[in-house]
This record gives structure tokens, sequence and C-alpha cells, in this order.
């Protein structure tokens, strides 16, 4: 596992500036440079600010707080000029040396801050708990450096501290009232896996939408598919959810195309096929089964809006296949009118949520974010139908442009 530290961002925030070149304790003879420094980095000549700093650097006879006042110009001059690697040691130097304690106190936070910081980029572990610590004491650590900190402890292999300081960098973004650091929730979740798996399933659904990345989508999908009363329909969704989040792998695609031909998804199976690059039996027999279904389906619209709520939503489910959202919304609500629910035997269109998860991902589809969140967190059924549900409420309200987590299944 590699992890960054968001050093760009970070030091946006941080770095307010070195100590003062006009301060008491620094030597006459430096003075003038470091004064030289800080006027060039007031007017943005980093450049020059590094020159100036570099010349007092040069100069003989240095107090120890000269040199980290020294290296704190270098430092912030290094960052704004991108020259992480000058920073990296600059402000290492200057946070290794006990003379910094008389800079200061904000000052001081700022250079610990930023050493850390550079110091985990460059994946200096022991430097990070080092600089992590004096932070703490200081009372001044928050989800971004918890978060180094926990990084600095798991790649030290000691797993107990990684995952305390990653829940106190959740935590402390909790109650920023910011999303987790994206690290932070996976090691929390490596933990989490073996000893609490719902814990880690809430953790990895925190991860997705920090990331919304394919790979975190691809394992919470495929977590889901073994939820108590999960059927071929339900199980389509989900592969229909892998897909639009792009997070179905090439094996992914020729069970999901299987699927949708057994189920007459004619649509969805060429996309799904198509998509993966795979040929064969498969992709043949979903071309001529949709070459078949569009040259009917007009007609099976205007039958199904008379027939069962079975018939409404199976032409339902195959106008979603082929793009035509807008009636396939239109006749998943007539499908749920009329009601879906049959007794004895039934392989597919007899789940009363059915309706209602066609109805959600072809909102989602039209770009009805709101609304799809709304239809997806009144869906009602068995707990493969409610976590498929919640899944895609997390889909829309990330292309919604939300990133607060979704409600619970069942709350």
């Amino acid at each position: 596992m590699k992890y960054m530290a968001a050093v760009a961002v970070a030091f946006a925030l941080a770095l307010a500036g070195p100590a003062s070149a006009a301060a008491p304790k620094i030597s006459k003879s430096v003075a003038p440079a470091l004064q030289a420094a800080q006027t060039a980095a007031q007017q943005g000549k980093w450049q020059d600010a590094l020159t100036q700093a570099r010349a007092a650097q040069a100069i003989p006879d240095r107090t120890p707080f000269d040199d980290v006042t020294i290296n704190d110009f270098i430092g912030l001059a290094a960052v704004n000029l991108k020259d992480f690697k000058t920073a990296t040691v600059a402000f290492e130097a200057a946070a290794d040396n006990p003379a910094n304690s008389d800079m200061d106190p904000n000052d001081r936070v700022g250079l610990y801050h930023n050493a850390l910081l550079l110091a985990a980029d460059a994946q200096h572990w022991q430097k990070v708990v080092a600089y992590g610590q004096v932070l703490e004491g200081l009372n001044k650590m928050d989800d971004v450096t918890d978060v180094e900190v926990a990084v600095a402890y798991y790649n030290l292999k000691d797993t107990a501290r990684a995952q305390q300081y990653a829940q106190k960098s959740i935590d402390a973004a909790k109650a920023a009232g910011k999303q987790p650091q994206e690290n932070a929730l996976k090691i929390v979740m490596n933990a989490q896996a073996a000893a609490n798996p719902a814990a880690a399933e809430q953790t990895l659904q925190q991860l997705v939408m920090r990331t919304n990345a394919p790979d975190d989508w691809g394992r919470l999908i495929d977590h889901t598919f073994g939820a108590k009363g999960m059927n071929d329909v339900t199980a389509m969704d989900l592969y229909r959810l892998k897909f639009v989040t792009r997070s179905l792998r090439k094996d992914d695609s020729s069970l999901a195309g299987k699927l949708a031909n057994e189920l007459y998804f004619y649509g969805d199976a060429v996309q799904i096929l198509e998509g993966a690059g795979i040929t064969g039996a498969d992709l043949n027999a979903a071309r001529t089964g949709a070459a078949r279904e569009r040259g009917s389906l007009n007609v099976e619209v205007g039958a199904a809006q008379k027939g069962s709520g079975q018939d409404a939503i199976r032409v339902a489910e195959a106008l979603y296949g082929y793009g035509r959202y807008a009636e396939a919304e239109s006749l998943a609500r007539a499908a749920m009118s009329k009601g879906l629910a049959v007794k004895g035997k039934c392989r597919s269109h007899c789940d009363p949520a059915e309706a209602a998860l066609l109805i959600g991902m072809s909102q989602a589809a039209q770009g009805k974010n709101a609304d799809a969140v709304a239809t997806f967190n009144s869906v009602k059924g068995s707990d493969a139908d409610m976590k498929t549900a919640h899944l895609w409420s997390m889909y829309a309200q990330l292309k919604g442009g939300g990133t607060a987590p979704a409600a619970t299944p069942g709350h």
C-alpha cells in the first residue's frame, strides 16, 4: 500500500511564514540577508528569497537559532518553488534543532506541521512519529497530521498505533465537518476486516464516498452479492452498478453478460460484453436477441401498459438496457401500481422491490439524482434489495455532487 502526503494543500494553510528576521535572537551578521529574504517572500519572489536565505546560511559564526530561522526560510521558499527535496532537508533540519524551542509558538507549530508532512512524503517514518509527538504535546494535531502518523506506524509495522491514529484522524475530520482522510479509512477498514466485517463494510462505504474510486466500488459491491434474499434480477442491478462505476472487471463482465442473456436483458448484455471486449457465443446471442427485440419493443410497450405488473416490469427492464430511461421509469411506475407479488414459483419479475430499484436507476441515468436518492431510500424488501438500493443511493449522491454518506439501510 502506497501513501502520499497532501503536501501542497497543507502548505497553503500552514505556512504563514518563518520567524521574523528582526527577532532579537537573530545574529546581527545574518539579519540583513534574512530581512532581504523576508521582503522577497512577502513579494512572492521565492527564488530571490531562497538566494538570500542561502547567503545567510553561508555566513560564519551562526547560532543554532540562526540555523533554525534560515532553514525555515529555505523550506518556505523551496515549497513555493515546488522543490520538495530541498524543502524536506531544510524543514527536517529546523525541526531536529533543539533551538527551535525559542521560536514564536505559532511559527513552531507551523514548522513541525510542515516538517511532518514532508517527512511523510519522503517516507521518513521515524521522523513523522517524532514530529507528531511534538505537535501532540502542543495539542496541535489535526486530521491530516493524525493520518500521516497512522501511515508511519503502519509502515513501521505497529498496527495497533496505526489504527489508533487513523481513528483519531477520522474523528477529527468528522468534528470539523470534513470527509475522513482516505488512508485513515483504509487503515481502520483493514483492522476491522477480520474482527468486525459489518464495521469494515461501513468503513468501506465511507471510503467510497470519499474516493468514488472503481476499485473501492468493486470491493463494496462484491461484498453485497452475498446478502440474504439475493435473486438474479437484484444481482443484475449490482452488475449494472459496477458498469456505471467502471468497476466491472473482465471476469465480472463475462458473468454479467451471461446473466443478462438468461434474463433476456439483451441491451445490457450487449453493452457489458462489448464494453469489456468479450466476443463469442454470449455476445452473438446478445446481439441477435437485441436486434429481434428492438424491432418489436414499441409494440411491447403498448401491450405492457395494458398488461400485468410482470409484463410492465419486463419491458421496462428492456428499455433501461437500451438507454430509454424516461420510458423505463414510466413503465416501472406502472408496474409498481399494478403490483409484482405473485403466488407460487417465480424466477424473476415478482420481487416488489424490482420496480422501485428500476425507477431509481432510471432517474439516476437521467441526471435526476435527488429524486433517485429519495426513491432508493424508500425501497423495502429483502436484505439484498435494501443493500442494493443503498449502494445505488450512494452512487446517485456522488453523481449529484454530494459527499455525505447515504442513509443506512433500514433507517
